[in-house]
């Protein structure tokens, strides 16, 4: 699996951090799916979280503070753009360095 997301087959947009039409579908079809997985397939939507890397403890104050599940499904949404991003900016600040070098 090459895709970070596959487990929520669910396409990642190229510039997730700019505010854009595909990053707004994006989020929809994000929150949707873990909506979708919170009622039906919890244990998929955990090992999806840990794949990502999700920060665990983030994760769990976002269950236990918030009793909606609609609400539940954007914070993860939340949670899961901002970490891809981070990954996003290490591989591109890493790969440029190394690029450098040679």
């Amino acid at each position: 699996m090459s895709n970070s997301l596959e487990i929520f087959e669910i396409p990642i947009p190229e510039h997730p951090e700019l505010d854009t039409p595909d990053v707004s579908i994006f989020k929809a079809n994000l929150t949707k799916q873990i909506l979708f997985l919170l009622e039906k397939d919890p244990t998929s939507l955990w090992n999806g979280l840990y794949r990502i890397d999700v920060a665990e403890n983030k994760v769990k104050e976002i269950f236990s503070g918030i009793p909606d599940s609609s609400e539940v499904a954007h914070k993860l949404c939340a949670l899961i753009l901002e970490r891809l991003i981070q990954k996003m900016q290490f591989r591109r600040k890493y790969s440029s360095c190394s690029d450098e070098s040679l």
